[in-house]
């Protein structure tokens, strides 16, 4: 929303509530199979990082968490798979209380 832009148009974090940043990190593809063709397997991480400001509780970031770690974990679409999910405390930085949940994934 606008209201989360500054004048140049860079995110700038709400003033109360939770959110999150998204980063898909690819790994090296390898050779899953071969048939007429090779069958390319893309691994990776999916990283969801979620942010609360300082001294705001920590009870609504870590159902944020708990949800995004058992909806992701195991799920899958088409061709992609993902696999275990884990949640990663990055404790407080810069006046937020962090939480990352990172879920390995496959592609393809």
């Amino acid at each position: 929303p606008p209201e989360n832009l500054d004048t140049s148009g860079i995110f700038k974090p709400p003033a109360s509530g939770l959110w999150c940043r998204l980063n898909i990190q690819y790994a090296t593809a390898f050779m899953a199979g071969m048939a007429d063709k090779p069958y390319t397997r893309k691994p990776g991480q999916i990283s969801i990082q979620c942010f609360t400001r300082v001294r705001t509780g920590i009870k609504a970031i870590n159902e944020l968490a708990d949800s995004l770690e058992a909806h992701f974990g195991y799920w899958s679409s088409g061709d992609l798979e993902c696999m275990e999910a884990t949640q990663v405390v990055a404790g407080e930085f810069e006046g937020f209380y962090q939480i990352n949940v990172n879920i390995r994934f496959r592609a393809g």
